[in-house]
């Protein structure tokens, strides 16, 4: 279940309506969901939920599904 921060971040970022956000919704279903909107989701998603993702972590979290494992794992 995605925690619903999670998906009005999606929505907001992205601009869509948070009932078509679903833990497939990633790059390839978001035409908007590009290099740019990824780095503004990351630093939207850090603010709403207290977490920082590693350098490394950020370039895998390719779909709602691995953002919120993400966030549960850093405790946000």
């Amino acid at each position: 279940m995605l925690d619903k921060r999670l998906v009005d971040t999606l929505s907001r970022v992205f601009n869509v309506d948070p009932s078509t956000i679903t833990p497939e919704t990633s790059p390839a279903t978001l035409p908007s969901w590009d290099s740019v909107g990824h780095i503004n989701l990351v630093l939207e998603l850090e603010d709403v939920f207290g977490v920082r993702f590693s350098s490394e972590s950020i370039p895998t979290l390719d779909s709602a599904r691995t953002l919120q494992a993400a966030i549960d794992a850093l405790g946000g």
